[in-house]
Formats: C-alpha cells, structure tokens, sequence
C-alpha cells in the first residue's frame, strides 16, 4: 500500500504494509479517504507523510470504534 514505515505511538517504527494486514478495512479506507481530502486542499504530503497521516488517522478512529489501541501503534513487540 504505502511501502513505508510510519512513527508508531510506542516510538517504533512500524512497516505499514506489515500492520496493514491487522486493520479494519472500513477504518483504513475512512482514513485513506481523509488522506487524500487533505492532498487535494494541501498537496504537500510525500509518500511518507502521506502514511504517517493514514496511520494517526487510522490509530484514532480504531480507539474510537474498538474502545482499545491498534495494537502495532502501542506495542514494540507486536510483531516478534
């Protein structure tokens, strides 16, 4: 998807596409939406940060819906 890493809440970084597999599909796309509305009224965001913004995007919304944390944005170990 994004090929990148992002800047996870725990201080790791964390391969997107890795902890993609993990994401709610309606949540990633809300937050894929939100991405691109901000590229068409700022088209400023290079790939990395354009991840980074679907990924604080995406972390916000799954605390919102599931009343826990994405679990790769809060913890390092999430993925060993």
């Amino acid at each position: 998807m994004f090929h990148t890493y992002v800047l996870a809440t725990c201080g790791k970084n964390v391969d997107f596409d890795r902890a993609s597999f993990l994401m709610d599909r309606d949540l990633l796309q809300q937050s894929i939406d939100a991405m691109t509305h901000e590229q068409t009224s700022g088209p400023r965001w290079d790939t990395t940060r354009r991840a980074q913004l679907v990924w604080d995007h995406y972390c916000a919304r799954h605390a919102e819906t599931y009343g826990e944390s994405f679990r790769p944005d809060v913890d390092p170990g999430w993925d060993t």
